[in-house]
């Protein structure tokens, strides 16, 4: 039905008023959740535009739409593969990509959402750490899809790993190469695979009666190189430094290894390290980072596969947690007598 769909017909569809389609389109902070996804389910099956550049749905056969992919960080490799995935299934579908670079709060979602009707969005893919709030109310106004980052509370499709599971698979490779004295750099907690990989940490200490040393339980407010290199140089200067290192990320585990070098420490000579998600920094460090490969490709094109799906009005697309592995190289390699 295309431009020619009226506000009217909008109305009449989602059955409301002329005035709550408009507060919807204009004001969702005025509007519960469950009104403005039945007004927005009936703008995007009328494929509604409204003079102001409002929320457009695309069509699947012959059509252009937009799909939005949100990061928390701009400069984090780890998404490259994931977005890279996205993209390649959202361009089989007709679909292009715009990536957003922001963390929506709650009392920010509503200009957030604005900015997605503006840029006539059709979907989204959220890496970010959200809060069950600021989901339910994008997901009212078009349909999203959580990718690696998760939050329980909501009833919104996802792809992930189990973090907790991976970082014991990690921890126990440190600890069967002769490590004893363990430490780990991780990110803030505000983020489920910081939560997830601290536990699993943890989980294999108490299991082997290892003890933690207050000093060596580094948090990094971001996937800060430059942090987390500062942070393990004041944690390496203690006379009884740890022997094995657990590193949420492969940029923390870069670090690690350059903070051991300054302090004339040998990887894995007097050092072990294992980091996580398997980016191109895992081989550029000398020596190459043991670490958990996380399908980051697969991820991506799945998410977006889900996100399609949702968008041509399946029920209920099933989340998906995917397997992780150890990939092996000479960080860890040294067997210790």
């Amino acid at each position: 039905m295309g431009s020619k769909v009226t506000i009217e017909q909008v109305a009449q569809h989602s059955g409301v008023s002329l005035a709550t389609v408009s507060r919807v389109l204009n004001h969702p902070e005025l509007v519960s959740s469950k009104t403005a996804a039945r007004v927005n389910a009936s703008i995007r099956e009328l494929n509604y535009s409204s003079v102001v550049g409002q929320y457009n749905s695309a069509e699947f056969e012959g059509g252009a739409g937009l799909i939005m992919v949100n990061i928390p960080w701009l400069d984090n490799p780890f998404y490259s593969e994931i977005v890279r995935g996205i993209r390649v299934a959202a361009r089989s579908a007709g679909f292009d990509v715009l990536v957003s670079w922001d963390v929506p709060t709650a009392s920010a979602v509503n200009d957030y959402c604005a900015m997605l009707r503006r840029c006539n969005a059709s979907g989204i893919i959220t890496l970010s750490p959200l809060e069950a709030e600021t989901i339910e109310r994008i997901d009212s106004t078009i349909p999203l899809v959580q990718c690696c980052e998760v939050n329980p509370e909501v009833d919104v499709p996802f792809v992930t790993i189990d973090d907790f599971a991976a970082a014991r698979i990690a921890v126990e490779h440190l600890v069967s190469c002769g490590c004893s004295r363990l430490a780990i750099v991780s990110g803030p907690d505000t983020y489920k695979y910081a939560r997830g990989r601290m536990d699993g940490f943890l989980s294999v200490a108490k299991a082997h009666g290892i003890d933690i040393e207050d000093g060596w339980i580094v948090r990094v407010p971001d996937n800060s190189y430059g942090l987390a290199h500062s942070a393990v140089c004041h944690m390496l200067e203690s006379a009884n430094a740890p022997d094995g290192v657990f590193a949420c990320s492969d940029t923390y585990g870069a670090a690690v290894i350059s903070a051991a070098r300054r302090a004339g420490l040998t990887v894995p000579g007097d050092l072990m390290v294992v980091g996580f998600d398997n980016t191109d920094n895992a081989i550029m460090t000398t020596p190459t980072l043991t670490t958990v490969n996380q399908p980051r490709y697969r991820m991506g094109y799945t998410a977006c596969n889900i996100l399609l799906e949702r968008m041509k009005g399946a029920a209920a697309p099933q989340s998906m947690t995917m397997e992780t592995e150890l990939v092996v190289r000479e960080s860890t390699t040294r067997s210790r007598a």
